[in-house]
């Protein structure tokens, strides 16, 4: 499995967490940050289903979901079920860094959430 690439940054004034990154903290407006890695598993906060995706998708549809890792980083991406599979906000979900989707014949990676059975 490949390390997941999503870097978090917490505030060194307030300790609020951002990602991704911003200029200046949202909360004090800070200007220096630590950089966090996301651990553990992943708390489902929401999620949607999108049946009418943009030209260039191969799928019928996708599921995305927003989550929250164990240690308070939040982060978007895809939720691996087929489409008759239940969700429920707060489900865990072990969270993976593997490919989406292909373009241009390339396979582009990003966050992948699949429940726990």
């Amino acid at each position: 499995m490949k390390k997941i690439a999503i870097t978090a940054y917490k505030c060194k004034q307030c300790g609020k967490l951002h990602y991704p990154f911003h200029d200046r903290c949202l909360q004090c407006k800070g200007r220096e940050f630590d950089k966090v890695e996301p651990q553990g598993n992943v708390k489902l906060l929401t999620f949607t289903r999108i049946y009418n995706l943009p030209w260039g998708f191969d799928q019928r549809y996708l599921i995305i979901g927003v989550g929250e890792f164990e240690n308070g980083v939040r982060a978007m991406g895809q939720i691996g079920v087929d489409e008759a599979t239940p969700l429920q906000v707060g489900m865990t979900m072990i969270p993976s860094w593997e490919p989406v989707r292909v373009q241009n014949g390339e396979n582009v990676f990003g966050l992948k959430l699949t429940p726990i059975t």
